[in-house]
């Protein structure tokens, strides 16, 4: 049983129970050195014979959907904004309630206080490149195309700052020195999700060439090969992908690559819904 329903219990043991001491509500308070409204607990037990909370009890909004809309659209469009701040500024235009307030609303449309995502600006030349391809593959038909892409996971340990310990009791919490890391290789076309191949080793042109072999080309057969049908691989122009040893094999095999905009992997979609 929790502590939480065991002082509960309690309250209505010391109160009503045929062998308890059959105290009044105010000395159990007195005695468990809690509120007197703590011992509303033997009102619920005489009731429902239980001491369970109430179903959907909970923060109940002291907001109405205007005032809400207000917040959300305050810092929605002044992203960089601090609770301190956004509070000063909505008592400003009459809304006078706490940042503890502000925080609970704003996490009820999933916004929060996250690490921003850096991206670097692009040149002018990535600029022309991108648009010279955008203009290039505009009727394009995407459906024999193969998207490719390489990510890394590192094992991280979840750890937290600070827990309810006593001084001889402390919370140890087991760390990894040097995180494990695993990488991944995958590939999808409209047909579907490819080979995911995995691989803890550094990546280099040999054993690009074999992940080609073993996660690639069964893909590719799956889809296309054995339906005599032609295909398109796309790649990004990482130096694995062009060197030499990896473009002749792809030349003897019959490959045919995308060309591919540097800078550019918003432009493929297995940055957002592939192997990340």
């Amino acid at each position: 049983m929790s502590a939480k329903y065991a002082s509960r219990y309690e309250a209505v043991f010391l109160c009503t129970h045929p062998k308890g001491p059959k105290m009044s509500q105010s000395a159990a308070a007195k005695y468990m050195r809690m509120s007197k409204a703590f011992v509303k607990w033997i009102q619920r037990y005489s009731v429902a014979k239980n001491v369970d909370d109430l179903p959907e009890r909970g923060l109940i909004g002291k907001l109405d959907k205007r005032d809400e809309k207000i917040i959300v659209n305050l810092f929605s469009r002044n992203p960089a904004l601090t609770l301190r701040q956004g509070q000063a500024k909505l008592k400003s235009k009459g809304l006078d309630i706490s940042y503890e307030t502000i925080r609970t609303h704003l996490r009820t449309h999933d916004l929060k206080w996250r690490n921003t995502m850096k991206k670097p600006l692009l040149t002018e030349k990535h600029v022309t490149k991108r648009l010279a391809w955008a203009h290039e593959n505009i009727d394009r038909d995407f459906s024999n195309v193969i998207f490719t892409d390489e990510c890394s996971i590192w094992a991280r340990c979840i750890l937290t700052r600070a827990s309810w310990s006593t001084s001889t009791n402390r919370l140890v919490q087991r760390t990894l020195k040097h995180g494990v890391k695993v990488h991944l290789c995958g590939c999808f076309s409209k047909q579907g999700f490819g080979t995911l191949h995995l691989f803890t080793y550094n990546l280099n042109a040999e054993k690009m060439l074999k992940i080609y072999k073993k996660a690639l080309l069964p893909s590719a057969e799956r889809w296309f090969i054995d339906k005599n049908e032609d295909w398109i691989l796309q790649e990004d122009n990482d130096p694995k992908h062009r060197s030499k040893l990896c473009t002749e094999w792809k030349k003897q095999s019959g490959i045919v690559t995308l060309d591919w905009p540097s800078q550019s992997p918003d432009a493929n979609p297995i940055e957002n819904v592939g192997i990340h």
